[in-house]
């Protein structure tokens, strides 16, 4: 498996034959127009499906049967994440087709007006579109369940166009308002009965337990089995619904996550802070929802797998220079991302001026109990897997330098409308059939 490396990331940033339907025997399609079936695609979208558990250090986790039986089937790479790498940053360039840069949505910053220290944000640039929007415009339908990233950001509660609901749970009840969503059955939404009045084009599905697992306890333990089990078992239910209700034959599924995720117990925050105190201005460090001093020299929002460096009295270029190579230097240190980096990584204007970035097992968090965790947010964790396969694809074909930027305008051309308006991601044409 191509492995994303620093030099990828930031440069990147800037004859097989037909596959049966989603691995299983061809069926009849139901919802066409006359002789033609209407094509719909289904995303399965899986939080931090690190790329390791079905290539790598982590594959004898779990032998994640159905999700490898469908990358066989299918077109499958390992695709480039966003900066920074943190969950709803990434969805949100899942969703719209867009960096950050365009879309805005960041992650792990500091308010510069008020001083909050802000962990994840609900946000999209108004103007925008996502997939939804999108959709919307263009005459075709959707649904997503627990797909956060379009919530009243073209999908609603009760919005029989765009329908979104969140029955919360595991993926289990996720897979239940997928399957009544396909089956024409009725789905709580917003706390209201809805039923669609045709099957939607695009339906999205978002699981959380393996994400949930890793933060809390990194690769280890039976909870971290039992997440991956339910998570494949529910995506060989949701793909053997569709083969059984005849719609395999005219449905493209894309598996995909939003992050990798890397383990840490080893704190670096002191060492950051003893260089940053070299300056010998004052500071304020602070972590997620709390509040920072804006009258100190420097702001430090200190996270596991970044620190965000804000200086509120600017440093002379020189000496901005010499602290970069100063912080580099500290062992554990894997990168240091300054104004010229983070324009190339196409991350959020919202950040600070400085992004450093620890190596595995070193970290920023101010918890310094040496416990065993998770977590993600740098370009170390920019990489998760995207397979593609059914309706459409091609059997066997590698994704060429694939990112999650180009999965929304692949869905769009599969259901034969234009990408969102604001996406700058491609059409994988490379795994369709022509």
């Amino acid at each position: 498996m191509p492995t994303l490396t620093r030099r990828h990331a930031l440069t990147a940033l800037g004859a097989a034959v037909a596959a049966p339907a989603i691995g299983v025997a061809p069926a009849a399609a139901v919802g066409g127009h006359g002789d033609r079936p209407r094509r719909r695609v289904v995303l399965i979208d899986v939080d931090g499906f690190d790329p390791r558990f079905l290539d790598g250090e982590y594959a004898d986790v779990h032998p994640l049967p159905r999700i490898r039986a469908l990358r066989a089937s299918g077109a499958s790479g390992t695709a480039a994440g966003t900066f920074s790498s943190y969950s709803n940053s990434s969805r949100t360039s899942t969703a719209t087709g867009t960096h950050p840069d365009v879309h805005r949505n960041a992650g792990y910053y500091v308010d510069p007006a008020t001083g909050l220290a802000v962990s994840q944000e609900r946000f999209i640039e108004p103007g925008v579109e996502t997939i939804a929007h999108t959709l919307r415009r263009q005459g075709r339908t959707g649904a997503y369940v627990q797909w956060y990233a379009v919530q009243d950001y073209g999908a609603g509660y009760g919005d029989v166009e765009q329908l979104y609901t969140q029955p919360g749970g595991g993926m289990t009840a996720r897979v239940d308002d997928a399957v009544a969503l396909l089956s024409g059955g009725p789905v709580s939404s917003g706390g209201t009965q809805v039923q669609l009045p045709e099957i939607p084009d695009f339906l999205a599905v978002y699981g959380s337990e393996v994400d949930g697992w890793l933060h809390s306890n990194g690769f280890a333990g039976q909870g971290l089995v039992d997440a991956l089990e339910e998570t494949d078992t529910q995506v060989g239910r949701l793909l053997d619904t569709i083969e059984d209700l005849g719609l395999a034959e005219s449905t493209t599924v894309l598996l995909t996550g939003d992050h990798a995720q890397r383990e840490w117990t080893e704190p670096l925050l002191p060492e950051l802070i003893a260089a940053l105190e070299e300056t010998g201005g004052t500071m304020s460090v602070v972590g997620a929802g709390q509040t920072a001093d804006l009258t100190a020299d420097i702001v430090l929002y200190a996270a596991p797998r970044t620190a965000d460096v804000t200086f509120r009295t600017p440093l002379a270029r020189g000496e901005l220079a010499r602290l970069t190579r100063r912080i580099e230097r500290i062992e554990g240190v894997a990168a240091v991302y300054g104004e010229r980096e983070l324009r190339r990584l196409r991350a959020a204007d919202k950040l600070g001026d400085l992004v450093v970035e620890p190596s595995e097992p070193f970290h920023f968090s101010t918890l310094q109990d040496g416990a065993l965790r998770g977590s993600h947010g740098g370009v170390e964790e920019m990489e998760v897997p995207l397979v593609l396969a059914g309706a459409g694809v091609r059997r066997g074909a590698r994704l060429a330098r694939p990112s999650l930027t180009d999965v929304a305008p692949t869905i769009c051309h599969l259901l034969g409308v234009g990408a969102p308006s604001s996406a700058d991601g491609r059409v994988l044409r490379e795994a369709l059939r022509h």
